[in-house]
């Protein structure tokens, strides 16, 4: 019997570290504007090793976005960005998008940056951009920040 409950912990523990360390169904709405939405996963806020702030966000569009695949569209991204909140910049640090609203559908397009090569875009007060990092930089919690980059 003992074992059975250290095989069943064993495959629990290797399942918890298969998946995202935040939940998927927790979003909180940052930004909208009349051709997208931005909710962010409260769960997904901490900083990398190299001391950015981490935040992950889902998008839906009004209209279908052109996708890297030929001849596909997108209506929705999850993204997870790396956030400079001194500069007031950040990175996309992976993107998959998916044909349909809310992250379901085909996925039509996965990118995943280095964090050695990420490309950085300035976050604008009042911007889709500026919103994200705000949310991002005014949420990442204590312990965490404590480290992250100013």
């Amino acid at each position: 019997m003992r074992a059975a409950k250290g095989i069943v912990c064993g495959l629990a523990c290797i399942a918890a570290m298969a998946t995202p360390a935040y939940a998927a169904g927790e979003w909180v709405s940052v930004t909208k504007t009349d051709r997208t939405e931005v909710l962010a996963n409260p769960a997904s806020l901490g900083v990398s090793a190299a001391s950015w702030v981490i935040v992950a966000t889902r998008q839906n569009f009004t209209e279908p976005q052109p996708a890297a695949k030929k001849g596909k569209t997108f209506l929705s991204a999850r993204n997870e960005y790396r956030v400079d909140c001194g500069s007031r910049r950040l990175a996309y640090r992976e993107i998959d998008a998916y044909a349909e609203r809310d992250l379901q559908g085909e996925r039509v397009q996965k990118t995943k940056v280095g964090e050695k090569n990420l490309k950085w875009m300035d976050a604008r007060t009042g911007t889709v951009f500026g919103e994200i990092l705000d949310y991002a930089c005014k949420n990442v919690p204590a312990a965490s920040a404590a480290g992250a980059a100013p």
